[in-house]
């Protein structure tokens, strides 16, 4: 995040803040989504192993382990249409605000995905 910003700092002394924002929000959405699910279940695992609970602490950071596992496979399918985003659209659409309409897409997409059908509803009391 800290070259992110020194990056948006550059481009921003020569007024192409937004032009520059329009660029990377073709992929940029997607790759760092996917970069946050990912650090959040390392969180998860390292939290399991700090407070295992009722677990031992090799069955805590299995079981964290496996689920961490899960969503990594996730972040792999993201990155790599992120990397296809990259290589191709970026490149292709050529105006800002085709770019932040692309980016802007993709990011309702995966909050679409994730918050509609990303996780198992639980019922109350159960």
């Amino acid at each position: 995040m800290a070259l992110l910003g020194a990056m948006i700092w550059v481009f921003a002394q020569r007024g192409l803040t937004v032009d520059f924002i329009g660029w990377l929000s073709i992929h940029g959405t997607t790759e760092l989504f996917a970069i946050l699910l990912a650090g959040a279940a390392g969180i998860h695992v390292g939290r399991s192993i700090a407070f295992p609970g009722g677990k031992s602490h090799l069955k805590a950071a299995s079981d964290a382990g496996k689920r961490a596992a899960l969503v990594m496979v996730g972040v792999i399918v993201m990155l790599i249409c992120a990397g296809l985003l990259e290589g191709f659209a970026r490149q292709l659409i050529d105006n800002t605000a085709g770019r932040f309409a692309v980016g802007g897409s993709m990011l309702l997409l995966w909050l679409i995905y994730f918050v509609g059908f990303g996780r198992e509803r639980r019922r109350p009391g159960a």
